[in-house]
């Protein structure tokens, strides 16, 4: 714990001495030449996603292969030294840097959106998690600010939620979508067992969807479910919707 802790905080140290000017987004020629050049970053396990040249270091998005699957860490590549350094970095008003997210990417995982609400937020949801259960009890008919985007995102361990994900996206439009969504998560409806089959499938637009869904999983930088962003694509609170 102690050695995560130093180097989070020399990442953090590197970042006092970088420009302010725009950074600009690595290739994929310059992260290829990168991996192969150090020692740690040049295994199979590790896949360099995205990088930013900040001035004296490179701030490198990477995946890597974990017993659960795929994970994200940040890391700074030193060009002097050419040293390594994992962590999360921040600007010197105290922000955490940001990888710019890809908002044509995020959109297109949208699975419907309801509300004409000035305000535009992004949830991403799993209609058998209980925590986003208690999300949508919490926030039913309180978000007449907002336009709500939502992402439906079942996890793998929900045996269910597969088919609770085709029953809702059935509904003729945005608002009945979410009247399903909330049929399933509030009322414990089992109208999507109708759909039920020895090894459930979804249609192809459905699945199509899911398919975008897991790319703005990705792109939100997303932990579980449920997880709200704005939209800038910033994680906020939930409680912060219903005060």
């Amino acid at each position: 714990m102690k050695m995560k802790f130093m180097s989070i905080m020399v990442a953090v140290l590197a970042t006092l001495s970088l420009t302010q000017a725009a950074p600009k987004i690595l290739d994929t020629a310059t992260l290829d030449k990168l991996k192969k050049s150090h020692k740690v970053l040049d295994t199979p396990e590790i896949t360099l996603k995205e990088g930013l040249d900040l001035g004296s270091v490179y701030h490198l998005k990477v995946q890597h292969a974990t017993p659960q699957g795929n994970a994200l860490s940040y890391a700074f590549y030193d060009k002097t030294s050419k040293a390594l350094y994992v962590g999360r970095g921040f600007s010197h008003e105290g922000g955490i840097l940001q990888f710019p997210k890809d908002a044509k990417a995020i959109k297109e995982g949208v699975s419907f959106s309801y509300g004409k609400g000035a305000k535009h937020i992004y949830v991403i949801t799993d209609p058998e998690c209980r925590y986003c259960k208690k999300y949508e009890k919490a926030t039913k008919d309180k978000l007449g600010d907002y336009t709500v985007h939502v992402v439906l995102f079942p996890l793998s361990f929900h045996k269910n939620a597969p088919m609770m994900v085709e029953w809702i996206m059935q509904g003729k439009d945005g608002a009945a979508k979410q009247k399903r969504l909330q049929d399933i998560t509030l009322n414990d409806s089992k109208e999507y067992q109708k759909l039920a089959t020895k090894e459930f499938k979804y249609s192809p637009a459905v699945q199509e969807k899911m398919d975008k869904a897991q790319v703005t999983f990705a792109e939100l930088e997303a932990r579980g479910t449920p997880a709200v962003f704005n939209d800038k694509f910033e994680p906020i609170s939930w409680d912060q919707l219903i005060k």
